[in-house]
């Protein structure tokens, strides 16, 4: 995740999923943002903010016009990239559910995400964050790939965020689409997460074609209330989103 990716229109999807997730799931007591938050690099990416514009519509999220609102007023107010910032999320979920953004001690970790102190970052997280939660973890690009980079989370890191979890706690991952046949891709991703964080249930999925997201449970219960979310979510939004 970058700063200057916030507002960006995938956070209507992203964030009102998140929202609809935590209403459900009564057992959940916070929302913990785990963001590996990467630094400025001048490109286009995360530039699509088209809140006064038809081209919103349909799209996941559009229907939440709280959410749409907040976002459409933040890019408003902070149009030059490089002022935004991830945090303010909270001015939004304050009102909703309890939020926790993780960030590192600065004088150990450093600002931003990087690969020579990626065990610190994960060792960093408190133990609170993954109790009774729902641990979002939103790299650059997503999982594990043959040459990872600090755009990537590590198996061996989402199977440690899982072996920690508590057992009412869901593991939600961030995953930009490849340019790879998408059902391929899926099922490829979903067997390897699978098998590669030690669940012993399936992992939930859903996404709108560009990106996706990825359910890890511990515990059943859990785990259908997940499931009921993303069939829910992808009934409102027939035309662009997809689960399973």
């Amino acid at each position: 995740m970058k700063n200057q990716y916030f507002g960006d229109y995938r956070d209507m999807f992203k964030y009102d999923l998140i929202q609809e997730a935590m209403k459900k799931n009564k057992g959940f007591k916070r929302f913990s943002f785990i963001p590996m938050l990467t630094d400025f690099k001048e490109c286009n990416d995360g530039n699509k903010r088209y809140y006064n514009s038809e081209k919103i519509e349909k799209r996941p999220g559009s229907g939440n016009t709280d959410l749409v609102g907040y976002l459409r007023d933040y890019n408003d107010k902070v149009r030059d990239r490089k002022n935004r910032d991830l945090r303010h999320i909270r001015d939004y979920f304050g009102a909703y559910i309890n939020i926790e953004i993780f960030e590192p001690d600065e004088p150990m970790q450093g600002k931003y995400f990087v690969n020579k102190n990626r065990s610190l970052y994960f060792q960093a997280i408190p133990d609170i964050y993954l109790e009774s939660a729902l641990v979002f973890v939103d790299p650059d690009n997503g999982i594990e790939v043959k040459n990872s980079s600090k755009k990537h989370i590590l198996y061996q890191e989402i199977r440690s965020l899982y072996e920690r979890m508590s057992d009412d706690s869901v593991l939600m991952i961030y995953q930009h689409f490849p340019r790879q046949k998408h059902e391929e891709y899926i099922d490829r991703r979903k067997e390897e997460l699978g098998q590669r964080s030690g669940s012993k249930l399936k992992p939930l999925w859903i996404s709108d074609n560009e990106i996706i997201f990825f359910f890890l449970s511990k515990g059943q219960e859990a785990n259908n209330i997940i499931s009921g979310v993303l069939s829910d979510y992808s009934g409102k939004y027939p035309e662009k989103c997809r689960n399973g």
